[in-house]
């Protein structure tokens, strides 16, 4: 019999139930009946249809919608991040080894393409991925089956201390106290910085020249926190495929606030390629 997206998903999260904590109370959870999470305290969190958990203590809005995640699904399917993320996950299985198991955290997962992309290339490991975002984590159960997906906050992580043996933390914001906190002593975790030229076509179109704030030392920051720290800058111009800009520009915060007609405007442009420019921040946390 042909298990649905729930019931595999709900085999799983019981099997690692041993990673959760409520968000309520901070305790331990086991699963009921293969359909919610609860805890010692009976905090209840229902499954979805498709097998994701909402751990997130209260409902968030953001302005990432479902057509914002159709858009970056259709941009990964093109292949515009795989350098980035095939360094990601050579780093990531050199650093993992062979012959056991281990539980990788994507903080900051949108619709699981990123993680299921790096999932597919290694053996042995189970993912979590967790997005503030609950469009995102609905489509990634949808189309992702057999990985953990959780509505999360993540200022308030919703898993026990010293759990997991790698965090990736991809065009994402950080939160490095409970990064420190969720992984286990000497295991690593990856964080993909955008750089300067990073979409940079873009950028002039939409921003006119005008200067952008950007973090200044993601570096400095990263490593007041972790241990034998490595950057790697990736750069490469990718061709634009008939048909992507469109996504590529849904996908991106860079035209919010941006007004249709400019859009349409951009659209008409011809624009051959685009700049991808990353930094890999990778480090280990401490032991004490």
């Amino acid at each position: 019999m042909t298990l649905s997206r729930k019931e595999i998903n709900a085999q799983l999260m019981e099997a690692h139930a041993h990673l959760f904590r409520c968000p309520n109370c901070a305790a331990g959870m086991e699963m009921f009946n293969s359909s919610a999470l609860f805890c010692l305290n009976n905090h209840s969190f229902d499954l979805s249809k498709n097998g994701y958990v909402n751990l997130a203590p209260q409902a968030h809005v953001t302005k990432y919608d479902k057509s914002l995640f159709e858009a970056r699904k259709t941009v990964m399917a093109s292949g515009f991040f795989k350098p980035v993320l095939d360094f990601m996950t050579h780093r990531l299985a050199v650093r993992l080894g062979k012959g056991e198991q281990s539980v990788v955290l994507d903080a900051g997962c949108g619709e699981g393409t990123h993680l299921s992309s790096i999932l597919s290339q290694l053996t042995g490991v189970t993912g979590v991925g967790i997005d503030l975002a609950k469009e995102g984590v609905a489509a990634a159960s949808k189309m992702y089956p057999g990985t953990i997906w959780t509505v999360a906050d993540l200022a308030n992580c919703p898993f026990a201390d010293e759990q997991f043996d790698a965090i990736l933390n991809i065009l994402s914001p950080a939160n490095y106290a409970e990064f420190t906190r969720l992984l286990k002593p000497g295991k690593l975790i990856q964080k993909a910085v955008p750089e300067s030229g990073y979409l940079k076509e873009l950028r002039d179109i939409f921003y006119e020249g005008k200067e952008q704030k950007e973090d200044s030392n993601p570096v400095g920051r990263f490593a007041e926190h972790f241990d034998e720290v490595q950057t790697e800058r990736i750069t490469y111009c990718f061709e634009l495929p008939k048909g992507l800009l469109a996504p590529l520009i849904r996908m991106t915060p860079l035209t919010w606030g941006t007004s249709p007609e400019k859009i349409e405007e951009v659209l008409r442009m011809d624009i051959p390629e685009i700049t991808v420019d990353f930094t890999i921040i990778s480090g280990v946390k401490r032991v004490e």
